[in-house]
């Protein structure tokens, strides 16, 4: 062996054990018992969804529970206007979602909210209402997945 592989073999050993990373612990949401309260501004599609994804328990004196409770739902609904016409060109929808979590004694409240835009000239009212309902089913969906990754952010 030459003198340069000498040298190299110890820096990798060094190297190698210098970046030793361990793995996270890799956790399912579905690993954990979950306890779901809702306030009376909450739809029934987020109850339903929220529902079907965590599957909580009724019980809310058993071990490991992790109590999350959704509070304060809005969706407000922004005309945007440009231009020289009368009507607005764009509507900009927010919709938000307060969450406390209450994970083994540690308290932790969050506030998620989802921004959407599309085009409103539409000549028809009725495309644009659909349009408006399908945008804040778009809104729930999106909160409920940052509300998972809420949930498996906290469990880390």
């Amino acid at each position: 062996m030459n003198k340069k592989s000498l040298l190299l073999i110890p820096l990798i050993m060094i190297l190698i054990n210098g970046c030793n990373l361990n793995l996270y612990k890799l956790s399912n949401i579905k690993d954990y018992n979950y306890f779901i309260s809702y306030d009376e501004k909450v739809p029934n599609d987020i109850k339903r969804k929220t529902n079907s994804i965590f599957k909580p328990v009724l019980d809310k004196n058993s071990k490991n529970l992790y109590k999350i409770h959704l509070r304060n739902y809005k969706f407000k609904k922004y005309n945007i206007y440009a231009g020289r016409s009368l009507s607005s060109l764009e509507i900009e929808t927010k919709s938000s979602i307060d969450v406390n979590f209450d994970l083994n004694n540690k308290k932790i409240t969050k506030s998620l909210s989802s921004t959407k835009r599309f085009n409103s000239n539409e000549l028809n009212p009725m495309s644009e209402q659909a349009m408006l309902d399908f945008i804040e089913n778009e809104a729930i969906d999106d909160l409920i997945n940052q509300l998972i990754l809420e949930v498996s952010l906290i469990d880390m």
